[in-house]
């Protein structure tokens, strides 16, 4: 009886300083700042918190607000997740005199943007990163190579910023026995960089470009392509609405939960990791454009396939 008592008290001291460790266990202050607090950006920051509280339920101390409610009074959080463009350059800003500034994560930015704004001695010492908005080039290479498998010249319209960048897709398309002819945008406007591209190209890959692509230039662009029969992939599902035969895109959700994932793994204290393309994404598919094009495509299954040549 006496042994018996002793277990059950030793047994009870266990998971008293269990109890007592998992209370005493530090939160982690997280800021995530948003360029806009509603829509896409408030449900890739939603996806975001709801990846890193499945590992680490009840750890985490959120502070979620508009990026201009910040300040740089301390104390200073651990980590910062920043949504969208004007949120990364808010609080860069903001902890910019800083020596040690937290970590910070940029989410559902563009590739170019991320890249514009970052600060290069911060992105050296793996204390910035990004999960981009847009697609990897030879994703997008792919899907052309799969939906249009007799194409061979693949157009592109750049300006003078993402005209850089035109390297890793001509290096994607030439893997794929493609051809990528580039138009650049420059002080003649658009319509006669587009008219020389649209007399060679068989396909046109619409760029996150808001200098080339934008609210006054997307219907011009897509109408003279239609009528060229020359069919465009876009970067969002507003693209396949407004006619353009493909889109190849990450939701807001899909890059949130990317983020998390980023998140989760570096709290420890780990670097964070370089600046990532979304892994998960959606191909959409206005049928309408298909059918008059005289193509049958399925999403899914272009989905499906994509995802195929992407394993290992």
């Amino acid at each position: 009886m006496r042994r018996r008592f002793f277990t059950l008290l030793t047994t009870a001291c266990l998971c008293l300083m269990t109890y007592g460790s998992a209370l005493a266990a530090p939160s982690v202050s997280v800021w995530v700042a948003l360029s806009e607090t509603g829509g896409a950006h408030a449900e890739a920051a939603e996806a975001l918190r709801t990846e890193v509280e499945k590992a680490l339920p009840g750890r985490i101390d959120w502070r979620v607000a508009h990026w201009s409610q910040f300040s740089g009074a301390t104390p200073e959080p651990h980590w910062i997740v920043a949504v969208g463009t004007a949120a990364q350059r808010g609080m860069q800003g903001l902890f910019a005199a800083d020596t040690t500034p937290p970590p910070l994560l940029a989410i559902l930015v563009p590739r170019l943007a991320f890249e514009r704004i970052a600060d290069q001695r911060r992105l050296r010492a793996a204390s910035v990163s990004a999960v981009f908005l847009d697609q990897p080039p030879a994703r997008q290479l792919e899907l052309i190579h799969l939906a249009l498998p007799a194409a061979r010249n693949v157009g592109i319209l750049v300006s003078a910023e993402s005209q850089a960048h035109g390297a890793g897709l001509e290096k994607a398309a030439k893997d794929r026995g493609m051809r990528l002819a580039v138009s650049p945008v420059g002080q003649d406007g658009l319509f006669p960089a587009l008219q020389s591209l649209l007399a060679d190209a068989e396909v046109l890959l619409a760029l996150p470009d808001p200098a080339v692509f934008n609210g006054q230039t997307a219907a011009n662009i897509l109408t003279a392509a239609y009528r060229r029969h020359v069919p465009l992939v876009g970067f969002s599902p507003a693209y396949v609405k407004a006619g353009a035969l493909l889109a190849l895109y990450s939701t807001p959700a899909q890059v949130g939960a990317r983020g998390g994932e980023v998140l989760r793994q570096t709290l420890p204290g780990k670097l964070l990791p370089p600046p990532q393309w979304p892994r998960e994404y959606v191909v959409a598919v206005n049928q309408d454009v298909a059918r008059s094009l005289g193509i049958a495509l399925d999403e899914k299954v272009l989905a499906e396939q994509l995802r195929q040549k992407e394993r290992p």
